[in-house]
Order: C-alpha cells, then structure tokens, then sequence
C-alpha cells in the first residue's frame, strides 16, 4: 500500500483482487475467442500502394523498414477455414496475427486442432460500465480553466515561433463525435481539409460524428477554439477519427476495435494516436497491468514500433478504492500516460489514476490540467477527467515534433519526459510534471537554481534509529518572503528502499520559511527525494 500526503488531503492508491463469477456454459452457447496463427503466407505486398505516402514517410524519417512481418495481412487460406469452424468472423489483426470469432465450445475443439493455430483466448463478451468520466461538478472559474489549461504548458512560447502542429497527423480513439461536423471549434479546421479520414469501427461506416460527444470534447483540447481562444495547442494539425467505443457501456470488443484503429490509423499515415480510454476492473486484475498482457495493450507496442506516438489517459479511478491504478492501454511501456492535476496549482486531481505498473515502472508518465473548458454537442462547457489532460498533452506533442521533426517516436517521447515541470524528480501521482515548451526548446541547457536548504546533524557513535531525539532534517526555502504565497510554490518529496522504488510520496503548500521537519530515525535504511523550485536533491539519512 502506498499512502500520499497532500496538503488537508490523504490519498491511498490499494492493491486489491477483485473476483469475477464464473458461469456455467452449455456447448451451444456462442463465446467470443481470439485465434492466434502461427505464421502469414507471404503475398506480393507492396506499401507504395497500401499505405498513405505519409505512412511511408514516417518509416523513412525514423529509418524504419517500409514493412515488416506485423505489416502483412492476416492469411486469407487461414481465414476462410476458420469461418468454416466457426459461427461469425468479427475481425482480425494483421499486427497480432489473430481472427477474432463468435463459436460454440464444440467449435472451439475443432479450431485448437487447426495446424495453423498456436493459441486461442477468450475474448470476453460481457458488458462493464465505460471508465471514463465525461461530467463531474467542480466549482472552477471557467475562463480559469479555459486560459490555464494551454498557458500552463507555453502555449505562448509555441506560438511565438509558429508551432501549432503544422505537418502532424494525429489520431483520435473515442465513443464518437456528435454534433463535431458542425460545431464552430473545429470550423477552422473544416475550412482547411484537415479532417483527412473517418471510420467508425463500431458501425463500419466512415459517419463518426454520432454515438457520442465524448470524442468532441476530446478534439477540442487538442485543437479546438471556443470563445475565441485556442482550446488546444495543435490547431493547425490534420486528424484521422475513429469511433472505437459504444458509449457508456463497453462490450470487450472495443479493445479489439481499438486495435483495428491503430492499425487503420498507421496505414492512413498518423504521428500520434491520442487515446482518452482505459479498460480496468471489470476485465483485468491489476497484475495485469504489467505493459504485456491485455489485447489493447499488445496492439499499443506494436503501433509504437510503427514509429507512433501512443498518448493515453491514465484513467479516472485514483478515488476509486476498487481499483485506484492505471488501466490498458496505459500500462505499456512505450505508451505515454497521463494524469491530471488541478486547476488552481500543479498538484494531483482526487479521480486521476495513480501508478506505477504492476511491475512498478513509472506511471504516469505526464500530467496535464484535468478540469478543462471544451466543446460540448451544441456548445461549450466544463468537464472533468485525464480524458482531457491527455489530449491536451496529444496537442503539446504535436507541436514539439513539429519544432523537433527529426526526433523518432521514442526520443520524442524522452524529450517530452524531460521538459516535465519536475524533471528529473518523478512521483506514482504526477509522473515528470506538466510538459514545458521553453524546457522542451531549451534542451536542459538552462541550469536550475537550488532555493532551499537541508539540515541534517552529522552522525555520532552513539547513534540509534530508534531514538527520536535530536536527530532531524530540515528543509527551508532561504529566499522565502512573508508576503502571500503563490499557489505555485509546492515541495515534492518522496520516501525510497535502497533499491530506489518509491513507498510513499508527499506534496506540501510552501507557507512558511521552514515548510518541513522530520526526524531522522524514521528513515534508517531509506533515501529522501525532494523537489522544490526546479531542483532535485537526493539525500541518505542514516545507512
């Protein structure tokens, strides 16, 4: 268990099995199963005519191949005999090399003995609330939101030099996008012919402006205008929309239309695939979250290895005692997770999901503002969620490559770690902070300034860890004014093993010269990580 301690506020990220029942099936009842094959039979493929040429210039540009075995469709041999044993074929997977189907149990024993088949997985059928949030109240000035929520990232320092996401093509996984051909956010871009592509993965049609509005308010932090005022950063980018989701309940099938759109969506020549989804409790347990074991978030690394950038909302569930951690596809190790912090200062919002992985890699990765201002069907309005902080983050992206154009998917996804406000101190919480375009144009040239001091008695012989006298570290802020505080002014600390894994992480309101004392007893055997001001200082108690 790891407990964070916020300024009046305690936040408990648990650890918990949750038990799904088990049902009786009869062998003609139809389950769904994923059939994975153990080879492609090589075809004359040619990418100058299956992909876009955009597609083909990202492979150049980052000097990877311009198609490999992922690359080539799923056989067709393979297919026809599957449908031959099987009642419906819903869809495959040239990525995954998989036929996903409808079939009986007795059908199921016929396809295992295939010679082509390697291995076959349920593919869960039944239905679980959606995991995101598209409304929550919260009493925030909404011009607040609306000006902070780009500013506090540089967005005048992109514009400045006339990056806004010229030249990047980005992807949008969502629920739908009602009433989005219309709205006046997105008529800049309509006047353009910056909507490249749609396809509704649901329905298998190209109509996505249905379904729902969750996907609208997701554009429009990326590159919406509303009030006259930029929404999102990436104005000037083109956009490939794909409806993945089915609304506000999610049959399992959506993952694996998820991973039909990022196959769709490397092929139509995307940069960046930005994803306010997230699958948890109601399917995975959470060592399940460990970057390798759900269908999404295998179909995320690959599309990663195509040279996309993968940018996913880290979830809703950190006040959710049932869960609290990251969902897929957010756990992937190439895919950057992104949290959500207030409005009012740079600090966790109560429902952002908290990290780290099942197999404690950091997540998030990022964190931008979670309450935003964004387009609504027939207007504007106020919505919360990392549903949100992740496109505003999609639209910081798509201008830092557009100033970087040479960097690969990767070095980009490092850099953008590396212009995080709290670089290089990271928490389970925040990650590396909210993304900075003068840290990301300044390459780390500028150097921090140390504006605190610590204070920690030398070791006697007579020491004790478990003495609880003189022994005390103390942290002081040596500029620090009587004046008001800014809201700003936040000390990050964190508590590590010897083998650098962090227990517990703290946030506190600077509001006076000495903002914190601790005894140093009480981390025998342990290291302190803190943060103030854009400096980082490690210390070693007592060994």
């Amino acid at each position: 268990m790891m407990v964070s301690q916020y300024k009046g506020l305690k936040i408990r990220a648990c650890f918990c099995l949750i038990f799904l029942p088990l049902f009786a099936l009869s062998a003609q009842d139809l389950l769904k199963y994923r059939v994975f094959l153990k080879d492609k039979i090589a075809t004359g493929f040619d990418p100058f005519s299956y992909f876009d040429q955009k597609a083909i210039e990202r492979r150049i540009m980052q000097k990877l191949p311009l198609y490999d075995w992922y690359d080539l469709p799923v056989t067709t041999e393979y297919i026809d005999e599957i449908a031959a044993n099987s009642t419906i074929v819903k869809t495959h997977s040239r990525w995954l090399n998989a036929v996903v189907v409808m079939a009986t149990t007795e059908q199921l024993a016929v396809l295992g003995q295939l010679p082509f088949v390697t291995r076959i997985e349920e593919g869960k059928s039944s239905v679980l609330v959606s995991s995101f949030d598209d409304e929550r109240p919260n009493p925030v000035d909404s011009n607040s939101a609306l000006s902070r929520q780009i500013t506090r990232m540089g967005s005048a320092t992109f514009e400045e030099k006339k990056l806004n996401g010229n030249g990047i093509r980005i992807a949008i996984f969502d629920v739908g996008f009602s009433g989005a051909d219309k709205h006046e956010a997105f008529e800049h871009l309509r006047k353009a012919n910056r909507i490249v592509k749609t396809w509704d993965f649901v329905k298998n049609k190209e109509n996505v402006w249905q379904g729902g509005s969750h996907g609208t308010s997701v554009w429009s932090c990326i590159a919406g205008r509303i009030d006259d005022q930029w929404s999102g950063m990436a104005w000037d980018a083109e956009f490939l929309l794909a409806r993945t989701e089915i609304g506000s309940r999610e049959p399992f099938s959506e993952e694996e239309n998820w991973v039909a759109a990022a196959e769709w969506a490397d092929k139509n020549g995307a940069d960046i695939i930005n994803s306010s989804l997230g699958y948890t409790d109601n399917r995975y347990f959470p060592e399940d979250m460990d970057g390798k074991t759900s269908y999404i978030t295998r179909g995320a690394n690959i599309a990663a290895k195509k040279g996309l950038l993968i940018i996913n909302a880290a979830g809703n569930e950190g006040s959710d005692d049932s869960w609290q951690i990251i969902g897929a596809p957010a756990d992937a190790d190439s895919v950057l997770s992104i949290g959500g912090v207030q409005v009012c200062c740079d600090y966790h919002i109560s429902f952002s999901s908290f990290g780290p992985t099942h197999d404690l890699r950091l997540k998030p990765n990022l964190c931008a503002q979670g309450h935003t201002m964004c387009a609504k069907p027939t207007g504007t309005g106020e919505t919360d969620g990392t549903s949100f902080s992740s496109p505003l983050v999609a639209g910081f992206a798509a201008c830092a490559w557009q100033a970087k154009r040479g960097l690969t998917n990767m070095e980009l996804f490092k850099a953008l770690e590396k212009c995080g406000s709290l670089y290089p101190y990271y928490d389970y919480a925040h990650g590396y902070g909210i993304p900075s375009a003068e840290r990301f144009l300044d390459d780390g040239k500028k150097e921090p300034e140390k504006t605190f001091t610590i204070e920690m008695p030398l070791e006697d012989l007579n020491f004790n860890k478990n003495e609880e006298n003189s022994y005390n570290i103390v942290i002081s802020d040596k500029y620090f004014t009587s004046e008001p505080p800014d809201k700003s002014q936040l000390l990050y600390y964190s508590i590590l093993d010897n083998a650098g894994k962090i227990k517990s992480f703290y946030v506190i309101e600077v509001t006076e010269k000495t903002p914190l004392t601790l005894m140093k007893y009480e981390f025998y055997n342990k290291r302190l990580r803190f943060y103030y001001k854009g400096y980082m200082e490690e210390i070693n108690p007592g060994l």
